[in-house]
């Protein structure tokens, strides 16, 4: 079964009035996360996600809900170190805003997250990973949803009007 048919088996557009994180509201919300809780799923989109990024890459990085759940298959499958970027230091403990592994210089990083829209989140890590001077070859993501400039490539499985054609209700 292709990954489109998966997704729209489990329904992941919600076709309410709903506010985004970086880009206002919108009429339908592109609800990847809701994909996670199904195994065969999550796997074939971490599947997919490794079968278009780089070879050269050391590192799988991602932030929330949206990256992790991929971030980390493609990791534990592929063998590759896991950087997991917070978005706002948690003010205890050691108050890093990188957990798990951290990069480094010899490090080439893939950005992973579930859903494109003006690329705030990825910008996001981008600037948080860019002390590790390492090397971020590129961002992929499960859907792309919206016009947005990045610094790197930006790589993605399917775009979102493919979940909205053939017949979806």
């Amino acid at each position: 079964m292709t990954l489109v048919r998966l997704l729209k088996q489990i329904d992941i557009i919600d076709r309410n009035p709903v506010d985004l994180k970086n880009a206002g509201s919108s009429d339908f919300y592109v609800n990847v996360k809701k994909a996670y809780g199904y195994p065969k799923t999550v796997n074939e989109i971490s599947e997919e996600l490794w079968r278009i990024m780089r070879r050269d890459v050391t590192c799988i990085a991602a932030s929330g809900y949206g990256g992790l759940s991929p971030a980390t298959a493609i990791s534990l499958k592929h063998n590759l170190n896991l950087a997991l970027v917070r978005d706002e230091a948690k003010g205890y403990g050691r108050n890093g805003l990188i957990d798990g592994y951290v990069p480094d210089e010899q490090d080439r990083i893939a950005i992973v997250d579930d859903v494109f829209t003006t690329g705030g989140t990825l910008k996001d890590i981008m600037r948080i990973l860019e002390p590790t001077r390492a090397e971020i070859v590129g961002c992929y993501v499960v859907v792309k949803r919206g016009e947005g400039e990045l610094s790197v490539p930006l790589n993605y499985l399917l775009d979102f009007e493919e979940l909205l054609q053939n017949g979806h209700h």
